[in-house]
């Protein structure tokens, strides 16, 4: 006869409150429930997968009826009729619904109708709807009512991984429990427990190793402990590594310590060899991640064993690189990572994007910013004091400083006795076009001259209240001079008395306002015989008025004018 075998994580399944897994809370309030006999007609339960929500519903409906007690019981038998029935899922009053697979509003509406008869053989009749967030939004409206004003002796258990996709109005009527992942130590006693009884010959470390990768889900723990049972004891370590696709920490720790010395020829050679065992491009990601993060919990905490998720026997090398790291540094490769796995898993060459990551991770972008800044800060710096160097510097001559270039002084120079001024001039402009900066551009073409170039040097002359900001500035006229000849010049600063950007500006508008001081007293002349000829116009006018008048006057009396004054 063939036996069909039973897999751990049926076998042990939680028959009971107290075999419940980390889930004490829960186990508490549920118990009180039942010995109060205080049901209330609706239950959600939510949480991660593996953490006992179909288990906890098929615990409390043989609570409510197990055969062996008079009421609903905090402890069932397991052994009754219904107990047996609950359990198989053969229990014609406990009845349990895949919504994944009853998505329909029919499908809710016959359960409701069911819902009215009264239990065949339970005191209880009891409907665990599992993964109820697959149901459709009619489904989830059509069971409201029934939710609400549910009939006697009828009690819902709503079970969902994902709670934030049940209806508002579904919630409200419920009473929820939420399952939290199981702890690390209740995981790995657990599995010890049923490593014992199972007789599997496993090591702690291969224990723990099963308990972090599972993340909290019991299920996928006592799976995963099925399946390493099958290798040839002793189960180590290594064999769950090699087993679930896992990259061994001294890969993990030394490609870390590639990254923060900046070596990429040994961050390929380690990459290309995990991949070249089968290990994914994304498991590769996810382990440095979590080493980085270590490796922070190390620098910054004083007791890090608890915190840490690297074993004890790879502790001692994770210390040793976290002592010669600066936690500047590993903070900024863990900011790198950020968004580099949704790349990788959404892409068709997963190692080249890996790669391409890792090798980005060991730019300087940071730094070269941060000098820039620092670089521009000094510069603006420069310029303020320079200015104010001018502000204060009113007089005429400048004290010599003998650590500064030496600056000849000397009176303002005769264009003529220096080579043509063509010849400067063009030269003076394309050096002038050498420069980056429109600032010195436009400074030196306004407040400085070339006067005169040989071979090797070049005598520029400057107006006096310039003079300390081009001074600043010698360096880059040099360099002009260089792009601009192909050979060095070095470059002689010559200070003059007057403004050379304004000397034909200022002479020219004393000439305009002489000639408009002229074109006035020319004009003032003019204006008085203008205003006496207009005095005399006017008086000749009225003397000519009064004649007319007299003279009417007279041929009224038929007589003749004689004299008037």
């Amino acid at each position: 006869m063939i036996t069909t075998y039973e897999p751990l994580h049926h076998k042990y399944r939680p028959t009971s409150f107290d075999e419940l897994v980390g889930q004490d809370p829960i186990k508490s309030t549920l118990k009180q429930a039942l010995i109060s006999d205080r049901i209330s007609p609706a239950y959600i339960f939510s949480g991660p997968r593996g953490t006992g929500k179909t288990s906890s519903a098929r615990i409390f409906a043989k609570s409510l009826n197990c055969l062996k007690s008079e009421k609903s019981t905090t402890v069932p038998c397991g052994q009754c009729e219904l107990c047996k029935g609950i359990s198989s899922g053969n229990a014609l009053d406990v009845i349990e619904i895949d919504a994944a697979s009853n998505t329909g509003v029919e499908n809710i509406r016959e359960l409701i109708e069911r819902s009215r008869f009264a239990p065949a053989k339970a005191r209880w009749k009891v409907y665990v709807i599992d993964e109820c967030h697959m149901l459709s939004t009619a489904a989830f409206n059509a069971l409201l009512k029934t939710l609400e004003e549910p009939p006697r002796q009828v009690v819902f258990i709503l079970a969902t991984t994902d709670p934030q996709r049940v209806l508002p109005t579904i919630l409200s009527r419920c009473m929820r429990f939420d399952f939290r992942r199981i702890a690390l130590h209740d995981l790995e006693s657990h599995l010890i427990s049923i490593a014992k009884k199972e007789e599997i010959q496993i090591n702690e470390e291969a224990i723990s190793l099963i308990a972090k990768h599972s993340q909290g889900g019991l299920r996928d723990a006592e799976s995963l402990l099925d399946q390493v049972s099958l290798l040839p004891p002793p189960i180590t370590q290594l064999n769950i590594i090699n087993l679930i696709g896992a990259i061994p920490e001294e890969e993990l720790i030394k490609l870390a310590k590639s990254l923060i010395i900046k070596d990429p020829n040994s961050i390929l050679n380690v990459c290309n060899s995990l991949i070249n065992k089968g290990k994914e491009p994304i498991a590769i990601l996810q382990g440095i991640a979590s080493i980085l993060r270590d490796l922070v919990v190390t620098k910054v905490t004083t007791n890090p064993t608890n915190l840490c998720n690297i074993s004890p026997e790879n502790s001692e090398s994770l210390n040793d690189l976290a002592t010669s790291s600066n936690l500047d540094q590993i903070l900024n490769l863990q900011a790198k990572l950020k968004g580099s796995e949704s790349n990788i898993r959404n892409s068709n060459q997963p190692k080249l994007w890996l790669e391409i990551h890792l090798l980005g991770m060991l730019s300087d972008e940071d730094s070269k910013e941060n000098n820039r800044i620092k670089q521009s800060l000094l510069k603006s710096k420069l310029s303020d004091n320079s200015e104010s160097e001018n502000v204060n510097n009113t007089s005429e001559s400048i004290v010599p400083n003998p650590e500064k270039e030496p600056i000849q002084k000397t009176a303002f120079r005769d264009e003529t006795k220096t080579s043509p001024d063509l010849s400067l001039d063009d030269i003076w402009k394309k050096v002038i076009a050498m420069l980056d900066l429109p600032s010195t551009k436009m400074l030196l073409s306004q407040q400085a001259k070339l006067i005169n170039l040989t071979s090797d040097s070049a005598e520029i002359a400057i107006s006096e209240k310039w003079i300390n900001m081009i001074q600043s500035r010698k360096n880059l006229i040099e360099d002009a001079f260089y792009k601009a000849r192909g050979s060095s010049t070095k470059v002689l600063l010559i200070q003059q008395k007057d403004n050379l950007s304004s000397h034909k500006e200022v002479k020219n508008n004393l000439q305009k306002i002489e000639q408009r001081n002229q074109i006035k007293i020319d004009r003032e002349p003019n204006k008085n015989t203008f205003k006496e000829e207009k005095k005399e116009s006017k008086n000749n006018l009225e003397i000519n008025s009064i004649d007319q008048k007299a003279k009417k006057f007279a041929d009224f009396f038929n007589g003749e004018i004689v004299n008037l004054e």
